[in-house]
């Protein structure tokens, strides 16, 4: 077939053919591509009619087999041409993990790929921008015997023969025997000591509480039986009534305790652009908004590329919004950038979703790749629905898109505590 794409081909409106690298006897042609949103080199697969279910039911599997160099980034359709977007890798790993008919099988088979899948990193270290992670397996927990006999040997045969390892059964989890012998406490004699010390303590306190209040009845039995002799002497008066007024001071009345309202801790719950100068700036950018709240650090919201700090002049300042599930007060902020240095932003926190009548709470810079932010909680008082970073500088970046635009942001995600 004649060829499907031509250099310049700019596809999903996003990923822009720069040259032809290989054309199969099948009619499968592999380009070199530029993603123009991240700015990183991709391959580009594109199947010819016959190839297009092949291709997608391969990119499946290899998308999911964690023992793969070649990561999936998109598939897509223009016109009657099924494509792939591909993390730049050699054509021979493309055609071979996803091209050829039993690239699917392979996919899953270790010993057959060999080189050209796994063991490759090494040696081609240069080529590819990407660093393969084997995961880690998880750590069986043994359990109970008795509660696994019914259930544990099912499992353990079906994980035997699908992972080919040794079965885990009941047979061989951990067995505990009860000894009474290792399990008997001992008795300690220092633990009588002490249980007789709090018996001789308490028999003590009773004494003298007696003793306090058998002082105080005399002394008010004293006060009527000889009413008398306590008008003609007013010091003896005067002694009794402080010594029950001592008496009862020396018990400690209660003291209130203040019960702090314990606020929601805050849950980012959507995230918004304002751009109150002119509505409409960057809003072709809102589809990506979500990937700073997503938790995935390789997804990124970026904004336009510019010539200058202000913005290029186009507006004053912008900002991102970021609205809580509840309102409450917030401590701080952290920002997760790629490659930008310098700037400012200030922070503002609002129960409306706008900078008119907001509380400004902290600022800060662009001087690492996280960028933790402390807020005035006291300025807060657990009213806070809308946390606002506003924009006030753009940093310069390290990796631009274009040279003649190295102004701009590039943020992965943004959390609140």
């Amino acid at each position: 077939m004649s060829q499907p794409f031509t250099p310049g081909t700019v596809l999903g409106e996003r990923y822009n053919i720069t040259g032809k690298i290989v054309e199969t006897s099948d009619g499968v042609y592999i380009y070199d591509g530029q993603d123009q949103v991240l700015g990183r080199s991709v391959s580009i697969v594109a199947a010819s009619a016959g190839r297009g279910e092949q291709l997608l039911a391969n990119a499946r599997t290899v998308a999911a087999s964690p023992r793969t160099n070649v990561q999936i980034l998109d598939l897509g359709q223009s016109e009657n041409t099924a494509y792939l977007i591909t993390s730049h890798t050699r054509p021979a790993i493309l055609t071979e993990s996803l091209v050829h008919a039993n690239a699917a099988q392979n996919a899953n088979d270790t010993n057959a790929l060999g080189e050209h899948i796994f063991g490759d990193t090494a040696s081609h270290a240069g080529e590819n921008s990407y660093v393969k992670v084997e995961s880690e397996k998880p750590t069986r927990r043994a359990e109970p015997l008795e509660a696994s006999r019914s259930v544990a040997a099912p499992a353990a045969a079906t994980a035997a023969s699908a992972l080919k390892e040794p079965a885990y059964s009941a047979e061989t989890a951990y067995e505990t025997t009860y000894e009474p012998d290792e399990f008997e406490v001992e008795h300690d004699e220092d633990d009588e000591d002490s249980g007789s010390g709090m018996w001789l303590l308490a028999i003590a306190a009773i004494i003298l509480l007696l003793i306090g209040a058998a002082v105080v009845y005399s002394q008010l039995g004293r006060m009527v039986d000889e009413p008398e002799d306590t008008a003609a002497n007013p010091t003896a008066t005067a002694t009794a009534t402080t010594s029950i007024a001592a008496s009862a001071s020396a018990i400690p009345s209660p003291e209130p305790t203040e019960t702090k309202e314990e606020l929601p801790k805050p849950v980012i719950s959507g995230v918004s652009r304002l751009s109150p100068a002119n509505p409409t700036f960057m809003a072709d950018q809102d589809g990506t908004l979500g990937h700073m709240t997503d938790g995935n650090p390789n997804t990124q919201w970026m904004s336009y590329g510019f010539g200058s700090p202000n913005f290029g002049g186009l507006v004053n300042n912008f900002a991102i919004s970021l609205e809580l599930k509840e309102e409450t007060t917030v401590s701080e902020l952290v920002i997760n950038q790629v490659s930008g240095t310098g700037g400012s932003f200030t922070v503002f926190t609002n129960s409306t979703n706008s900078l008119d009548g907001a509380t400004e709470v902290g600022s800060g810079t662009f001087t690492a790749a996280e960028i933790t932010t402390k807020l005035n909680e006291e300025a807060q008082k657990g009213e806070t629905q809308f946390v606002i970073i506003r924009f006030d500088q753009a940093p310069l970046l390290a990796q631009p898109i274009t040279p003649a635009y190295v102004y701009g942001l590039r943020i992965a995600e943004l959390s609140v505590n």
